[in-house]
């Protein structure tokens, strides 16, 4: 009698065995069937399309021809100490050049022309390169440099004193509009035809082209003036 148990338990645990070693084959197997996957694999779920964060635009190419402008905002930040954009010392406003009306009647599509060029630039505040972005008043600044080879005032205020003051019905390609309250400028832009101008316009958002009726800029719409280069 327990030799007749002794064998049934052995064959019961033998059987055993072979089933546990047959599971194991099979899922050996199964694993490498094309298609097929482990369950492990089959949880892990591929991210929702509207979830995929999308490829980040590069910046315009920097002119190689606007060696002239790196070289006025070098010398800009070494008078001022630092890149940013704060009032310039009064030896700094005698310094800057004085505009006249300039006798070629291109210069203004000349300065949208190059203005256009940096389109999806990124703001930067106290930016005046397109390497590393730009502010309202550092987009003009770096234009007037790499266009003309000349040196404006860098304060949209001081820019203000030394243009033309220009009616908005009378306004040309290439006039700066300014905007703010009163006589604090908060804001300037290069007029570009069709009632619009094209600027640096604030943290988050690219240069870009903006009608002067769009909500926030009419309402604050101050004046225009020409600063032609001589």
């Amino acid at each position: 009698m327990a030799d007749s148990a002794g064998r049934s338990r052995l064959s019961s645990s033998l059987l055993a065995i072979l089933q546990v070693t047959a599971c194991l084959s099979f899922a050996f197997v199964a694993t490498m069937l094309p298609g097929a996957a482990s369950p492990a694999m089959a949880q892990v779920k591929a991210p929702a399309k509207s979830k995929l964060k999308p490829t980040a635009k590069a910046p315009p190419p920097v002119d190689p021809s606007d060696t002239m402008a790196d070289q006025l905002n070098a010398k800009w930040q070494k008078e001022n100490g630092v890149a940013a954009d704060l009032p310039r010392t009064e030896e700094a406003r005698h310094r800057a050049v004085s505009f006249q009306p300039s006798s070629s009647p291109d210069w203004g599509e000349r300065l949208v022309s190059h203005a256009r060029k940096y389109l999806g630039t990124p703001y930067r505040y106290g930016g005046i390169s397109p390497t590393t972005g730009f502010d309202c008043s550092g987009f003009v600044y770096y234009l007037y440099g790499a266009v003309f080879q000349q040196r404006i005032p860098r304060m949209p205020i001081d820019m203000a004193r030394e243009g033309i003051a220009v009616a908005r019905s009378d306004l040309k390609s290439g006039d700066l509009v300014l905007f703010g309250r009163g006589t604090s400028f908060t804001h300037v832009g290069i007029y570009v035809g069709n009632d619009s101008f094209i600027h640096a316009t604030h943290k988050g958002s690219p240069v870009q082209i903006t009608h002067l009726d769009s909500d926030y800029y009419r309402q604050r719409y101050v004046t225009a003036v020409r600063l032609a280069p001589p």
